[in-house]
């Protein structure tokens, strides 16, 4: 996998560029759950080859995911995200995560 750095990314966005991703992405996760029904969040799927490498748990870095979890993470990663940019706004050091998680 190619690994970019953060400000690469970003290079030449601008902030109505990031409103309007923003905006598409957070449509695109409520498209993709519309018609959802109680029986796909607590669906259990099969992948005997799930390995996440970047999970801080070692016990966890082989679990599938399910969507309650899907949803959680989302949740908890967009508030992470915006708090760190309020912070960075601010000229506030970056002192790791600044979120919690909710156990599924």
């Amino acid at each position: 996998m190619k690994k970019k750095p953060f400000a690469e990314l970003l290079d030449g966005l601008t902030k109505d560029d990031l409103r309007e991703l923003t905006i598409s992405m957070v449509d695109a996760k409520l498209a993709n759950l519309a018609g959802c029904i109680d029986a796909d969040v607590v669906f259990l799927p099969h992948a005997p080859n799930a390995h996440d490498e970047n999970d801080i748990d070692p016990g966890e870095a082989n679990l599938v995911w399910q969507l309650d979890r899907v949803i959680v993470h989302t949740t908890a990663t967009t508030e992470k995200t915006a708090f760190l940019a309020a912070e960075l706004a601010r000229s506030v050091a970056n002192h790791g995560r600044s979120r919690y998680e909710t156990p599924c």
